[in-house]
């Protein structure tokens, strides 16, 4: 080639030189210039043909068994040369077969052989070399060393041996922490870490995780096997684990999967993360198609890899698909290190086409020999660049490279790359980590439709779940038979997510309590830990034990605790209820005080001197003195001063008053006792007691009190350093026969049973539904001890962000609020509304109609005495006026609705009644001198009124009149 190349030149100079030959005779100039010109072309044709047809010769390690590797590196180097038209650097691959018995020393020998033939790089071996010989090899001489496959990457002293070695496979702590990240997106709190023994690197693949069983021994397990072992007494010792980190070889990964089988691990609710980056050459699908149990989660880590394969190259698995066709393969699978063998060609042929580009002059290689080179000679210094090259190198948006991003640090140890999260039952890819430490999910839409019915553990207890009577009367089946708060929000919340459901109550209706012997759990928990319900819903509380065992979603539901005390039924209040505030024998004492003290000061007001007063103060020398203080004026001034209403008349002497003053003392305090008093018999705040709260509860002995034995509220006291909680759970914990209870509705017949000796605390939403079905029923004191409800999933479940989302969206539609409506609100109840203690009781007229009546009573016997006496003045009208009883009714009737006037004339014939106003002594003397027929006045009217009426009248009345009163002044 070469030689044409320079005869094509040569042929091309000869005629060209025919052009200047006008000018040979100018100068000699001309031919020196001709002769130079002749020179550069001959010159570019030789370094364009030498570029064209240059060969680079590259190493490979394979073994016996790697031919499929080997026949993948061969065509990489095929494809990477392209036509033989097209080529200006072709790589020549120089294959070493090696042997598993081979050591150190043939791989040694087989490397120097290859660096004396000229190798621009080395490739391999893969991880089965237990040596590191070829990296020593290709430091001491320059050689660049690439490695595809897993190896040990040393200690820091051995570091400055291998600078001329890059690695494509991921580096161990890098995927540890991808392993450790992803274990924590899963949401896994305990799990078990299964590796094998023999596998030296293992544990540095691992360490992440390994390091968490440092902090957290009771929370992660780790467990080692061998391949000769009986796997079954691994999975013996971790029985019920449902969560599990399995790092094995693809080729012992059913052998291990089958024989858990038999110890529940592959059961419906189990979780196992697979961490070899190859599993899925083993065909899984397979074993889940032949054991009917096999209903375990498998997910696998694999390297993101481009969707497009190279053209020469088949996909992973057995299966293809070729224009919506697919196509069974007999050829082995494609694994990992086929692209990374692909990966690692593409890696140094874009390193050297970028070096030939600025050093064309200085690629070739040098004749290089171990011994010349470890006696000190010169090494390739353009390897030593190439390597700096390689490991600068970023894959960012490559499409030359299968496994995306690409980027090595100074050890030459690959730091960059994207893990795929993935189903390796049906190749879904779930989710994608990237060395930032995020993850991102995938193909949701594809995951939500598997279709399956999830278990749903309760507890028979209402309002949440119970037996609906018409759906039993019915023979119904399935979910038709329940109904409950724990029903509606679990159909609400499928029909939100979308999936099927079958409610499976638990036998012995517990909520969930760790057994401290046998550690282990029962109830809701206990069926979520061993596999046989997906989530557990019913008033079940979060708590801190329970976290530890299994996931909760976003509360549901706030509550807190309150204490559930027997309400006495309500009385109606009889007639008499506002003397309750006194009893009997104090009303007693109370009446014949008046009567004594009426007696008492009217005999004291008759022995006073200064109690007689002259009955016309005018007349100097009166023939007799008036005393006031009879028995109607002491009686009436007695009672109105205890009534607070007050008299007009008082008394005059110092030992009367004395006497008075000291009864308005008595009066005040029994009036304001009785005032005090009276709202609190009338309404029902009397009848709540002395307890109010849970310290008043734990400060005394007579009344009993518990709650549910296990349950959140026990837990809630047993747990607490507060002195109030501590307290009470030692007075329930010393009571005999025991203060605790199986259930609420136990505690609930408890408390009405007892009527008023027992209290049980419980959750104040369970307790706002017993009381709204049950009127003796009522709530003391404010809540305490903030608690939530929530649905239980177990860890790691995919669906529990789902159901959380549902929750939220249907409390922002207020469909929570409605739901708790519907169940605890009991439209058919009629209960006695207990007031507030602490705000001011409002008093009905049921409470104070005994006193209405008595006002009522009152006034009709005092309305009767009026008609009686009216009518007995319109009889005595009749006979003095000579009117008929009829006449004489309609005239003084007609008077008296006439309101307007308020004047009526003394006419003849007044009747003494009219006149009582006037004192005794001088009401005889006038009458004395009146005419029967004369003594007539309006009722009610005094005596001033009657004078001026009597002064307007005619003159014989006046002269009369006058004439009376001239006559009583001169007696």
């Amino acid at each position: 080639m070469k030689a044409n190349c320079f005869g094509n030149s040569s042929v091309h100079s000869v005629h060209s030189v025919h052009w200047p030959q006008m000018f040979v005779g100018n100068s000699r100039a001309a031919g020196m210039w001709q002769r130079i010109l002749v020179l550069l072309c001959m010159w570019s044709a030789f370094l364009v043909c030498r570029s064209r047809g240059q060969q680079i010769n590259i190493g490979a390690f394979f073994y016996d068994d790697e031919l499929e590797l080997e026949k993948e590196f061969m065509a990489v180097v095929n494809a990477i040369n392209g036509p033989e038209s097209e080529q200006t650097v072709r790589f020549y691959p120089l294959i070493k077969r090696l042997k598993p018995e081979d050591g150190s020393v043939a791989l040694q020998e087989q490397a120097c052989d290859l660096i004396d033939n000229g190798v621009a790089a080395i490739f391999g071996p893969s991880s089965k070399a237990a040596s590191d010989i070829v990296a020593l090899v290709c430091n001491s001489t320059g050689i660049p060393h690439i490695e595809f496959d897993i190896s040990d990457e040393g200690i820091q002293a051995e570091k400055p041996n291998h600078q001329q070695t890059l690695n494509l496979y991921p580096a161990q702590a890098i995927l540890s922490k991808a392993y450790a990240d992803i274990v924590q997106n899963f949401g896994w709190r305990k799990f078990t870490i299964v590796y094998d023994a023999d596998d030296a690197k293992a544990a540095a693949r691992l360490q992440d995780l390994l390091q968490l069983r440092e902090v957290h021994n009771d929370v992660v397990r780790v467990r080692k096997f061998q391949k000769d072992d009986d796997f079954r007494v691994m999975w013996k010792s971790i029985r019920g684990e449902r969560r599990v980190v399995l790092d094995c070889e693809p080729s012992m990964l059913v052998e291990l999967l089958n024989s858990s089988t038999e110890f529940g691990l592959t059961g419906q609710y189990n979780h196992i993360f697979l961490t070899n980056l190859e599993t899925y050459t083993d065909h899984l699908e397979e074993l889940a198609a032949d054991n009917e149990t096999f209903a375990v989660n498998i997910t696998a880590a694999r390297l993101l890899v481009t969707p497009d394969p190279p053209p020469y190259s088949l996909p992973y698995g057995y299966v293809t698909q070729r224009d919506s066709i697919v196509y069974e393969s007999n050829d082995p699978p494609r694994t990992l290190l086929h692209d990374l063998i692909h990966d690692a060609l593409q890696l140094f042929a874009q390193s050297w086409r970028n070096a030939s580009f600025f050093y064309p002059d200085r690629m070739a290689v040098p004749r290089i020999t171990c011994d010349f080179a470890a006696s000190g000679g010169r090494t390739w210094a353009m390897g030593r660049y190439l390597a700096r090259l390689m490991k600068g190198t970023s894959g960012v948006s490559n499409t030359n490279f299968r496994t995306s991003i690409l980027q090595f640090d100074d050890d030459g140890q690959r730091i960059t790359f994207n893990i795929e999260v993935y189903d390796p039952l049906d190749g879904i890819g779930m989710a994608i980590w990237d060395p930032r430490g995020q993850i991102t999910q995938l193909n949701v839409d594809v995951k939500v439709q598997k279709k399956m019915v999830y278990r749903v553990a309760t507890r028979i207890g209402p309002p949440y779940f119970s037996y609906n009577d018409t759906a039993r009367e019915l023979n119904l089946t399935g979910n038709a038979l329940y109904q409950g708060y724990a029903v509606d929000l679990i159909d609400a919340i499928a029909r939100h997510v979308g999936f099927e459901y079958e409610f499976v109550p638990v036998a012995d209706q517990q909520y969930g309590k760790l057994d401290k012997e046998t550690k282990q759990w029962n109830g809701i928990i206990g069926e979520i830990i061993n596999n046989d319900a997906h989530m557990g819903i019913c008033d079940l509380t979060i708590t801190q034990a329970r976290k530890t065992a299994v996931d909760f979603t976003v509360p549901f539901m706030q509550l807190g605790v309150s204490i559930l005390a027997y309400k006495s039924p309500h009385v109606e209040k009889t007639l008499d209820a506002y003397l309750d505030p006194f009893g009997g024998k104090v009303w007693i004492w109370i009446l014949i005080s008046v009567v004594v003290m009426t007696i008492l000061k009217t005999i004291v007001a008759r022995i006073s001197k200064m109690d007689w007063e002259n009955p016309h103060p005018c007349n100097r020398d009166p023939e007799v003195l008036e005393n006031q203080w009879h028995i109607h004026n002491t009686g009436w001034l007695t009672v109105a001063s205890i009534m607070t209403a007050g008299c007009d008349i008082l008394p005059r002497s110092p030992q009367v008053r004395m006497f008075e003053a000291t009864w308005w003392i008595f009066a005040i305090i029994i009036a304001n006792s009785y005032t005090a008093n009276l709202a609190a018999f009338l309404t029902s705040s009397n009848m709540k007691g002395s307890i109010t709260n849970l310290k008043d509860l734990s400060g005394q002995k007579k009344v009993k009190f518990g709650t549910i034995y296990g349950g959140s509220t026990y837990n809630l006291l047993a747990e607490s350093n507060e002195t109030v909680y501590r307290l009470a759970f030692n007075l329930m914990n010393n009571d005999d026969p025991s203060a605790y209870t199986k259930d609420n509705l136990e505690g609930v017949d408890r408390v009405r049973k007892n009527r008023g000796d027992y209290m049980f605390l419980m959750e104040t939403t369970t307790l706002e539904y017993h009381r709204e079905q049950n009127c003796d029923l009522r709530s003391v004191g404010e809540k305490f001890g903030e608690k939530h409800y929530a649905i239980a999933v177990p860890f790691g479940a995919e669906y529990r962000s789902n159901l959380s989302v549902a929750i939220l969206k249907l409390s922002e539609r207020g469909e929570l609020y409605d739901l708790k409506q519907k169940w605890w609100k009991n439209p058919n109840a009629s209960c006695f509304e207990e007031p507030d203690p602490d705000a001011t009781p409002d008093m009905t007229f049921g409470e104070l109609r005994g006193i209405f009546y008595t006002l009522y009573a009152g006034i009709l016997i005092a309305f009767l005495l009026g008609i009686t006496e009216f009518l007995l003045y319109v009889q005595q009208v009749a006979l003095e006026e000579r009117l008929s009883f009829k006449e004489a009714f309609k005239k003084e009737i007609r008077f008296v609705l006439c309101v307007w006037n308020n004047r009526k004339p003394i006419v003849a014939g007044t009747p003494l009644s009219s006149v009582r106003t006037t004192p005794r002594r001088s009401l005889d003397k006038s009458l004395d001198r009146t005419p029967k027929s004369s003594r007539r006045v309006v009722i009610g009217r005094s005596s001033e009124e009657m004078r001026e009426m009597a002064q307007g009248s005619g003159s014989s009345s006046g002269s009369n009149n006058a004439g009376s009163e001239q006559k009583e002044a001169r007696v």
